[in-house]
């Protein structure tokens, strides 16, 4: 098929071919002042909250032609509300959020985390150290995205301060393991809904294939994912970074500001007067967090991931609990003060509650049924696009929708049906598992991370900052030049070489070799002891940890 029919069959695909899309519409160029407004607005006067507020009512105003009566009751009812089954997963996540800095709360102020971190922070234990615990920690809780995210920033936050690595690096870290991790795993939330978005458009093609042994086909082909895992981990590993993240590194290790000055990072839930009693028992960090690990990965063994949500709200809500029971058995500090510790960690998250819900109802704005931002980036790309070229565009398109929606997952449920369609049928439908069509699955699912990962209305984003106590923006411009070199070199090395018959086993390698060496190549060390724990009598002082 040649190219100039790919117009007629975006057409067709966009009308006809995918029914769980519904009746494409947009608002055409218009579709995308809401979210290039809410990001201009956030990089400009660094105001997140007030720039998605002005990007959803923006959107509002469009969609209702301009009728200030539907906006305002639209913008309440359906976008930053939304219909019953947004609403209830929306408001279990912000649960689990709460839950989880009220567990993270009362372990800080009775003491126990304090004394994880010294029994972890000892001599010879360096700034390399804690990045490589940060990674192993995102890596090894695999089957959720946004309880990774929760969890190991939370969790490691006190143990980076006190080895002076900055809230940006640590952002970075636990943000990039995340996604990527949950989304290549062969277990995870992500894997019922990419296995099920993928059987629906075979099943449309006519074709009956194994949908989950195509995902797992796939996993060689999402070159962003995989290098970006390698390229965290070199990162790690050497405690070399380049551009703002250099900058960020090298603030903290001189003057040991984690923070950088100005900024609107949420409080610290550490700082508790000197004059408390307490006991720093480990015990009573551990049960708490391995109630919540352990309520996770058994909630999901036996329940599956349908139930996911419910079972990371029983799961913080277990490890809440526990963290009161066991400081109050043990009398580490008294009821008082452990009600203030819960109440604090649960109000540490408002700020990061807030511009989650905004940045939901953003998403919410410019989904299909409203302005169709992700539909019109769609139909100006279908024009003249050979099917070498499939795998490289799809990759880029994912990112800019993911980009400008905040959203990976409504990327891929608009793209893949679509991208999928076009590929078959300028190839004249080949095998389903043909490399090309496997580098366009790759490259949607990859891409819509990539996008992730570079957009301050992301939800993953935003609770990746609020997870590591790190001003949004910030985040999102320290790890933005760290996404676009791997996103550059899954394109060179990956995506666009697959298009024209070179072998994924070759190009995989030649990618993991790209990303060991950016790091490696361009990356500087801060100044050398700085930043070492041994030589930080604070992380170290006062008595042995109590087991």
């Amino acid at each position: 098929m040649s190219a100039e029919t790919v117009p007629l069959l975006l057409a067709e695909t966009a009308a006809v071919a995918e029914p769980q899309l519904g009746v494409v519409k947009h608002l055409g160029v218009w579709s995308l002042l809401p979210p290039l407004l809410a990001i201009g607005m956030a990089v400009v006067f660094r105001r997140v909250a007030l720039a998605l507020l002005i990007g959803v009512v923006t959107g509002s105003l469009l969609v209702a032609r301009g009728d200030v009566t539907e906006a305002t009751v639209a913008l309440f009812r359906d976008y930053l509300v939304g219909d019953s089954d947004n609403f209830r997963e929306h408001a279990v996540i912000l649960l689990f959020t709460t839950l989880l800095g009220t567990t993270i709360g009362v372990i800080t102020r009775n003491g126990s985390m304090q004394a994880v971190i010294s029994r972890l922070i000892r001599p010879g234990r360096d700034r390399r150290h804690g990045q490589q615990l940060t990674c192993g920690l995102g890596l090894a809780i695999f089957f959720d995205d946004y309880a990774n995210t929760l969890v190991v920033g939370t969790s490691m936050r006190p143990i980076t301060d006190r080895l002076r690595i900055s809230r940006e690096k640590l952002a970075f870290l636990i943000d990039s393991t995340a996604a990527p991790v949950a989304g290549l795993a062969m277990i995870s939330t992500w894997v019922g809904y990419e296995v099920n978005l993928i059987g629906d458009v075979f099943s449309k093609l006519g074709q009956d294939v194994d949908a989950y042994g195509l995902f797992l086909q796939t996993i060689p082909y999402r070159f962003y994912s995989v290098l970006l895992l390698v390229f965290v981990w070199t990162v790690a590993r050497t405690g070399r970074d380049f551009g703002p993240m250099a900058v960020a590194e090298q603030r903290a290790v001189s003057t040991g500001e984690v923070v950088r000055t100005g900024s609107s990072a949420p409080p610290a839930m550490d700082e508790i007067p000197g004059d408390i009693h307490r006991r720093g028992l480990i015990i009573n960090a551990v049960v708490p967090l391995a109630s919540l690990v352990g309520g996770l990965a058994g909630g999901l063994a036996i329940l599956g991931s349908d139930a996911v949500l419910w079972v990371m709200l029983w799961a913080s809500l277990l490890a809440s609990l526990s963290s009161l029971l066991m400081t109050w058995g043990t009398g580490a500090i008294s009821f008082r003060q452990s009600l203030v510790g819960w109440a604090r960690g649960g109000g540490s998250m408002f700020q990061a509650l807030w511009i989650l819900v905004l940045a939901w109802g953003l998403g919410a704005v410019c989904d299909q049924g409203a302005l169709g931002t992700a539909d019109f980036l769609v139909e100006v790309t279908g024009r003249q696009l050979p099917p070498e070229w499939m795998p490289a565009i799809s990759f880029v398109l994912a990112a800019a929708i993911a980009l400008a929606t905040g959203s990976s997952f409504s990327t891929m449920a608009l793209l893949i049906p679509v991208s999928v369609r076009i590929a078959w049928e300028l190839m004249g439908t080949p095998v389903p598992d043909d490399p090309i069509l496997l580098g366009t699955l790759g490259a949607v699912l990859a891409g819509a991370i990539f996008g992730d990962h570079c957009s301050p209305i992301s939800d993953t984003t935003v609770l990746s900052s609020a997870a590591a106590g790190c001003d949004h923006l910030d985040h999102v411009g320290t790890q933005a030049p760290y996404a676009f070199a791997v996103a550059v070199a899954s394109l060179l090395v990956g995506y666009i070489p697959i298009g024209w018959g070179v072998p994924v086993w070759l190009c995989l390698p030649a990618g993991v070799a790209v990303a060991v060496a950016v790091p490696r190549l361009l990356g500087r060390v801060p100044v050398e002891g700085a930043g070492d724990a041994s030589g930080d009598e604070a992380a170290i002082s006062g008595p042995a940890p109590e087991v």
